[in-house]
């Protein structure tokens, strides 16, 4: 027995290399910070931001129109060159339709609708109604909102009336965009700027927070055993 389980741990740290050697096979470099959780190491242990993570990915090949790294176990393909952006997202977009999609429906009917979650017909027939919403006239008003939550935002440390102000830069970035989310997506008015206590940007801020031990650990169920974890998932919400 105990040669059999070293056997299964064996094949699976195998197969677990292999899958993060999946760049390098292609002539490919890749960013591998950690040997089993490949690129996404550090980000995952907090010894660097995921941003810096793709900062880093980005530079790893200065000459070259793409930059190659592992999410787990799944191999990523940075794109730089601007000329092959606008072939993917504009041109060839109908070939570039799913996403990696940690929702489930059962688990949230709303969130999972959206259109980074979506998948083959669902996506086009989402994308083909938020297309209606950016036409000249509309994202004119969508400036004129952007301006307004810009005057309250200067107005914020206006009021103050003092010499030098303090600030968090995060947090106050953060309250700013949920002013301009709220007016611009919801139609809403939401001063978040002078009261950090606001409902709506308490939720979306506990919404965006993948701080705590569940929520990483649901982060990289969803990555490493997307079945199994879905499969858990639905036995949750279903009891």
């Amino acid at each position: 027995m105990l040669w059999l389980l070293l056997l299964i741990i064996f094949a699976a740290l195998v197969f677990w290399r292999v899958k993060l050697s999946h760049w390098s096979k292609k002539c490919s470099k890749q960013i591998v910070h950690g040997w089993w959780l490949g690129s996404i190491w550090k980000a995952i242990t907090s010894k660097e931001t995921f941003p810096e993570m793709i900062l880093n990915a980005y530079n790893m090949e200065p000459n070259s129109r793409y930059s190659t790294f592992h999410q787990l176990l799944h191999p990523v393909l940075l794109i730089k060159d601007p000329d092959l952006i606008k072939l993917i997202t504009v041109k060839d977009f109908d070939h570039f339709v799913n996403h990696h999609s940690m929702v489930l429906p059962q688990c949230d009917p709303i969130f999972s609708k959206n259109l980074l979650l979506l998948k083959n017909q669902n996506w086009r027939d989402v994308r083909s109604i938020l297309a209606s919403v950016f036409t000249t006239s509309k994202m004119k008003y969508m400036f004129s909102l952007i301006t307004q939550n810009c005057d309250n935002f200067v107005s914020h440390f206006l009021q103050k009336n003092e010499p030098l102000v303090t600030v968090e830069m995060k947090e106050i970035m953060t309250r700013f965009m949920n002013d301009v989310t709220a007016s611009m997506t919801f139609g809403i008015e939401v001063d978040a700027m002078n009261n950090p206590e606001d409902e709506f940007y308490l939720k979306g801020k506990d919404l965006t927070d993948l701080s705590g031990l569940s929520r990483v650990l649901k982060f990289l169920g969803s990555f490493i055993a997307p079945k199994i974890y879905k499969v858990s998932m639905y036995q949750n919400v279903s009891t």
